[in-house]
């Protein structure tokens, strides 16, 4: 049997809580994926609900499980509502111990957090800034997993004073920062030119990785294990390596 919702978190908390007794037996779908509309059961988004599930959650359970479900929500895993379900059943009969146990859903629930955590914290080190028009710095960027308002609060601390946006390209949405406040906007598209100042040295940075690199001596395996090729693409020194 499948369970509908919107899409949101919202919705899927309010989806576990209709669907709470039979939970083992149940599938939970986004209303955007294929559906039977005679069999299937859909569930409208009822905050509630909603809340009364998260507050049970935080109150009998603990606030870090609850924070770590937000977590799994924002992951690519095209499986994470059913291990979000099945694992707040999971816990709510056998306690917290049920998370490092053997069973397949906290298996997938593990992993996901791993997952997430690695890549939210490699583009905490790795995401680029330039400076474009209106002395803005911008980053843009492709995750796997939508990491945009887990790593937003770590810029905003390192740059207190300053204008910056941070673009997930793939999601169509963008951190617009300045001076310490903070919008989370959907975008289409970001027209984003760069400055004077940064077209000056980024021209500077190509001249001088070419001039620093020996050919004889390139590693691209060590680079790889360095920095995995999914964050290449908005490196401007690697420009010069797209034959690569």
């Amino acid at each position: 049997m499948k369970y509908i919702y919107d899409g949101s978190f919202e919705g899927l908390l309010t989806a576990v809580f209709e669907a709470y007794s039979i939970i083992e037996n149940v599938n939970f779908s986004t209303e955007t994926e294929q559906v039977n509309f005679f069999e299937d059961i859909h569930v409208s988004t009822d905050l509630k609900k909603y809340n009364r599930v998260k507050n049970s959650i935080i109150k009998n359970i603990s606030k870090s499980f609850f924070n770590d479900l937000v977590v799994v929500y924002h992951s690519d895993n095209l499986q994470k509502a059913d291990v979000i379900a099945k694992c707040i059943k999971g816990v709510y009969k056998y306690g917290l111990s049920y998370l490092n146990s053997a069973k397949e859903e906290a298996v997938m629930y593990r992993g996901i957090l791993k997952n997430f955590g690695s890549e939210n914290h490699d583009y905490k080190g790795l995401l680029r800034f330039r400076e474009i028009q209106d002395g803005f710095l911008f980053a843009e960027f492709t995750p796997h997993n939508d990491i945009l308002k887990f790593i937003t609060p770590h810029f905003l601390k390192r740059m207190p004073n300053e204008k910056f946006v941070i673009y997930d390209v793939s999601r169509k949405t963008a951190a617009f920062c300045m001076h310490g406040n903070c919008e989370f906007m959907e975008v289409e598209y970001i027209e984003a030119v760069d400055s004077a100042r940064e077209m000056f040295f980024k021209s500077a940075w190509k001249k001088f990785y070419s001039a620093v690199g020996i050919d004889e001596r390139k590693n691209k395996k060590l680079m790889v294990s360095n920095m995995p090729k999914k964050y290449w693409k908005y490196l401007p020194e690697k420009d010069i390596e797209k034959s690569d």
